[in-house]
C-alpha cells in the first residue's frame, strides 16, 4: 500500500524524508552490529564493546561492522526510499541494460582517470589553512592519518580469501550501496528540485565527497564524483557509475594484493605525480575527453 505513497511530494520534503531514513537505517544498524559481531564470532557482548572502545578490535570484525553500515546506511534506504518515492523502483533507480560498447569506454576511462584523480590528492595533501585554522588543520590531519591505519589494516591479505572478501567489502558493496545512494537517489532529487542536471550533478558530487570526511581527499574524490554522476547521465544506467566506482575500488585492493606478494615496476598511488610524468596527464585527459565525447554522441543518438 505504501509503494509510490511519496511520489507526488515536493522535492525538497523527499530529500529530507530521504536524510531521515539514512539517519534512522544507519543508527539502528550502527547498534544492531555490535551483538551480531558478538554472535558471529562467539564472543560476549561485553568483550565486543570493550575491544571497540579501545581500538583493539580484530580487523575481521571491523570488516564485518563495515559491511553492516554499508547496508544500513545505503542499501536499505535506498530501496525504501525508492519504494515510497515511485511505482517502478527499477526505473527509478535507472536499472537499464548497459551496451558492450559503453561497458568498454567506461572501463578504460575509469582506469586512465588514475593519473589525474592521483595530481589531485597530491594538490589536495599539501592544504594549508591560515595560522587562526591551524588547529583545524592538525585535527583534519589527525583524522586522516587514522583513517589511513585503517585501511591499511583492511588491504592486509595473507590469502586468496582474503582478497576476494576486500574485493567484496572495499570494490563491490560500496559501489553499489554509494552509487545508489548518491547517483540514485540524491541527484535524482536535485534535478527533480533544481531543473539543472548540471547542478544536481555537481550538488551530489560535494555531498559524495563531503560524506566521507576525509578533507584532504576531498578534490579528487569530488572530482570522482562529477565523473560517476556524468557517467549515469550519459549512459541512463545506473550500472554505468556503479562499473566506474567498483573498477577504481577494486583496483586499489588489487595493486595493494600485488605488492603484498609480488612485485611491480610502478607505484599506482603516484602516476602522474612524480617528476616528468606529465605525459601521463595528458594521455588521461585525452582519453577521458574522447571517452565522455563518445558517451555523449551515444545518448544523443539514442534520444
Amino acid at each position: 500500500m505504501l509503494k509510490g505513497f511519496l511520489k507526488q511530494t515536493d522535492p525538497m520534503l523527499k530529500l529530507i524524508i530521504f536524510i531521515g531514513l539514512i539517519l534512522v537505517f544507519f543508527g539502528i544498524f550502527s547498534i544492531l552490529s555490535i551483538p551480531l559481531t558478538a554472535i558471529v564470532f562467539g564472543k560476549s557482548l561485553n568483550e565486543t564493546m570493550s575491544a571497540i572502545q579501545s581500538g583493539d578490535a580484530p580487523v575481521e570484525e571491523l570488516k564485518f561492522m563495515q559491511v553492516m553500515a554499508q547496508f544500513g546506511m545505503m542499501i536499505i534506504p535506498s530501496f525504501l526510499a525508492t519504494y515510497l518515492f515511485s511505482t517502478d523502483v527499477k526505473d527509478y533507480l535507472s536499472f537499464r541494460k548497459l551496451k558492450m560498447w559503453n561497458i568498454l569506454v567506461i572501463v578504460i576511462m575509469t582506469l586512465a582517470a588514475t593519473p589525474l584523480i592521483n595530481l589531485f590528492l597530491d594538490w589536495n595533501s599539501h592544504l594549508k589553512l591560515p595560522e587562526s585554522m591551524q588547529n583545524i588543520e592538525n585535527a583534519i590531519r589527525n583524522m586522516e592519518e587514522q583513517a589511513a591505519k585503517l585501511t591499511e589494516e583492511f588491504l592486509k591479505m595473507n590469502t586468496a580469501s582474503d582478497l576476494i572478501v576486500n574485493l567484496l567489502m572495499i570494490g563491490l558493496l560500496p559501489a553499489i550501496g554509494e552509487e545508489f545512494i548518491f547517483r540514485g537517489v540524491f541527484q535524482k532529487l536535485f534535478y527533480q528540485y533544481t531543473k539543472r542536471i548540471h547542478l544536481s550533478v555537481f550538488i551530489t558530487a560535494i555531498i559524495f565527497s563531503a560524506i566521507h570526511m576525509q578533507f584532504l581527499g576531498f578534490l579528487p574524490r569530488f572530482a570522482l564524483g562529477v565523473f560517476l554522476g556524468y557517467l549515469l547521465v550519459w549512459t541512463g544506467s545506473i550500472w554505468a557509475p556503479v562499473l566506474a566506482h567498483f573498477i577504481n575500488n577494486a583496483s586499489a585492493v588489487i595493486f595493494s594484493w600485488i605488492e603484498q606478494h609480488g612485485n611491480i615496476p610502478f607505484n599506482q598511488d603516484t602516476i602522474g605525480t612524480e617528476q616528468g610524468q606529465g605525459w601521463w596527464i595528458i594521455i588521461s585527459l585525452i582519453i577521458l575527453i574522447s571517452g565522455c565525447r563518445l558517451l555523449q554522441r551515444g545518448m544523443e543518438r539514442a534520444g
